[in-house]
C-alpha cells in the first residue's frame, strides 16, 4: 500500500482536492495537508519568520497556515513522519504552462517534494482563459477527468521511478471524460504576459499597485507544452532542480574575469 500525500495551492477548501483524494485513494493511504486559504503564484517561498500551525480537519486531512511549500515541508517531516512514496500537487484551477512554473505554489509543491528526495507530480487543469486554442473550454473544469489522467501518470512514475531531484508537471485540456486524445511528453514554451504594473488608487487617493498582469498566450511551438494542449493532448513535461546552464558555463569560462 502506497503512502501518497497531496496538496495544492488554492486551499484546503479547493474542490479538486477531494476529487483527486477520491481518485488516488486506489494506491493506497492518502493524507491531504493543504493551505489554510489560497495561495496561488507563491513560488517555493517557506514561512522562516513565523509559526506554522497544522490542524487537523478530518481523517488524514489537515491544513496548513503557510505556503504550499510550508505544506509539502510538514507534511513528509510532520505529520507522515518522513514516510511518503509520492507527492501530488493539485488539481489546480488554470494552466501551469512555460514560464508559469516559476511561480505557481502548485508546482512548488511538486518541488519541494523533490527537493525531499520524494517522487513528485504538479497537476493543472486548463479551465477558463488560460490559452487560445480548442484546449480551452470556458468554466467547464472537468477536474475528474485531469484526476484520471494524473493517476495514469502516477501508476508509471511508482514503477519506472525516475531520478532524484526531478519532477513531473502536468497540463491536462478542460474536456469532457475519453476526450484528451492522449499524453504527449513536452518542454517547456514560453509565455506572453502583459508586460505591465497596474497603478490605482483607493478612496483615499492613495496609489496601489497590481504586480501582475493578464496571461496573454503563450508560443506554440513544435515539442512544447503550449503545442500539445493546444491540440487537446495533456502535456507532461519533466522538469529539474538544477538551474544551471551548462553550455553558458563554457562560455564564461573564456571570459577574461581576473
Amino acid at each position: 500500500m502506497k503512502k501518497i500525500l497531496i496538496t495544492n495551492d488554492d486551499g484546503k477548501d479547493a474542490p479538486a482536492l477531494d476529487i483527486l483524494r477520491e481518485v488516488f485513494s486506489e494506491l493506497g493511504r492518502v493524507v491531504t495537508v493543504a493551505p489554510s486559504r489560497p495561495m496561488s503564484a507563491m513560488g517555493n517561498s517557506l514561512t522562516l519568520h513565523k509559526p506554522v500551525r497544522i490542524n487537523n480537519t478530518g481523517k488524514d486531512k489537515y491544513s496548513v497556515t503557510g505556503t504550499p511549500a510550508d505544506c509539502v515541508r510538514t507534511g513528509i517531516l510532520t505529520v507522515m513522519e518522513d514516510d511518503v512514496d509520492l507527492v501530488v500537487s493539485g488539481i489546480n484551477d488554470g494552466a501551469n504552462l512555460g514560464d508559469d512554473v516559476n511561480y505557481s505554489g502548485t508546482v512548488a509543491a511538486a518541488r519541494e517534494g523533490a527537493l525531499l528526495k520524494v517522487p513528485s507530480l504538479a497537476v493543472s487543469l486548463l479551465s477558463g482563459p488560460a490559452m487560445s486554442g480548442p484546449a480551452t473550454s470556458g468554466n467547464m473544469r472537468n477536474f475528474s477527468s485531469a484526476a484520471g489522467i494524473a493517476l495514469k501518470v502516477a501508476k508509471k512514475l511508482l514503477k519506472e521511478d525516475i531520478p532524484k531531484r526531478k519532477l513531473l508537471n502536468l497540463n491536462v485540456p478542460d474536456l469532457p471524460d475519453g476526450e484528451v486524445k492522449g499524453i504527449k511528453i513536452t518542454r517547456l514554451g514560453i509565455r506572453i504576459y502583459e508586460r505591465k504594473v497596474r497603478r490605482r488608487q483607493d478612496p483615499l487617493g492613495r496609489d496601489y499597485y497590481w504586480i501582475i498582469g493578464e496571461k496573454l498566450d503563450g508560443h506554440i511551438d513544435p515539442g512544447t507544452d503550449f503545442e500539445a494542449v493546444s491540440g487537446g493532448y495533456a502535456s507532461l513535461t519533466p522538469l529539474t532542480l538544477d538551474s544551471t546552464d551548462g553550455k553558458l558555463i563554457k562560455t564564461l569560462k573564456n571570459w577574461d574575469l581576473n
